[in-house]
């Protein structure tokens, strides 16, 4: 099949047990896995949304699709993530969310971001495009926060061409992104 088909729900099933999540939810690009990710999230107008101010400009695009407005933080020099101060410093009580992107696929400071986003009560989307099989503490990237995003596009560690994939362990939220996927469907179908 050129979409969804056998083989497609064939892949998101060994991505998610590889990585050791619940659900993969594969989409046409990371972009797209970030829009969806966020909008699945709930984010949009009003919200902002803290992205580090070094990484692909579509981390910061998927904010804008999803209607809500970018926050560039500073990334720590040593690391090139973003700084777990700077994130801090910057939440403000229309922050609603953050994405930390793992660049290169080094590990950004999650034990520190999902400790800041606790305190702040922040969804956090992981970017790990370029962080593919990538682990902190033996955990894969892109398996720490609510949701977190994978890209295949051809410049990454596997392509399938182009494509993007969602990882998850929450079940409402799965069922929600591939509405959002499949206009509105739940299920793969002619509706």
């Amino acid at each position: 099949f050129l979409n969804d088909g056998e083989y497609t729900t064939r892949f998101e099933q060994m991505l998610a047990e590889l990585l050791g999540c619940k659900h993969a939810v594969a989409v046409t690009n990371g972009t797209s896995a970030l829009f969806l990710a966020l909008v699945g999230s709930g984010i949009g107008p009003g919200d902002e949304v803290i992205v580090p101010d070094i990484t692909f400009i579509a981390t910061a695009n998927a904010v804008a699709l999803a209607g809500a407005k970018p926050v560039l933080v500073d990334v720590d020099p040593k690391t090139l993530n973003i700084s777990p101060a700077g994130l801090e410093q910057s939440i403000t009580s229309h922050t609603k969310a953050v994405i930390p992107v793992h660049v290169s696929g080094r590990p950004a400071d999650m034990p520190a971001i999902l400790s800041i986003a606790a305190k702040h009560d922040l969804i956090v989307i992981e970017d790990a495009a370029e962080a593919l099989l990538s682990k902190l503490n033996k955990k894969c990237l892109g398996t720490f926060g609510q949701a977190g995003i994978i890209s295949f596009s051809p410049n990454k560690t596997i392509t399938t061409g182009q494509g993007g994939v969602i990882l998850l362990d929450e079940d409402t939220l799965e069922v929600r992104l591939r509405e959002l996927k499949d206009q509105g469907r739940p299920t793969r179908g002619t509706g």
